[in-house]
């Protein structure tokens, strides 16, 4: 027996369509879940990048351009946002090479590495 999925919203009882919601709280509330879906993604990746310098400290950026050119990301981030495109946006962003800067800039390498 198929059950039906009701909205999160407080009060309504429509049935949710996509990410818990009905149509109208899903567009109601689209800002909020997209800079939800950006915080996760840059947690993820802030989780990837100190992994990689964790396991390969002396050659990460090199780690990290393999990885980027493989077809298991490309798998990876369709399977995380749905579709390609949204890849290039992420990346796309103005300030996408200052943040990356910034990040290297502020790693901190244990002295056990």
């Amino acid at each position: 027996m198929a059950r039906i999925k009701i909205c999160k919203e407080d009060g309504c009882h429509n049935s949710a369509t996509t990410a818990g919601f009905c149509r109208l709280h899903y567009l109601k509330n689209w800002k909020k879940i997209k800079s939800a879906e950006k915080r996760r993604a840059a947690k993820n990746l802030n989780a990837y990048i100190e992994s990689v310098c964790r396991k390969h400290p002396e050659r990460y950026m090199e780690v990290i351009k393999k990885d980027i050119r493989s077809p298991r990301f490309d798998k990876f981030i369709e399977e995380t946002f749905g579709y390609e495109d949204e890849a290039e946006d992420i990346f796309d962003e103005p300030t996408y090479e200052e943040e990356v800067e910034k990040l290297i800039r502020e790693l901190k390498l244990e002295k056990e590495f």
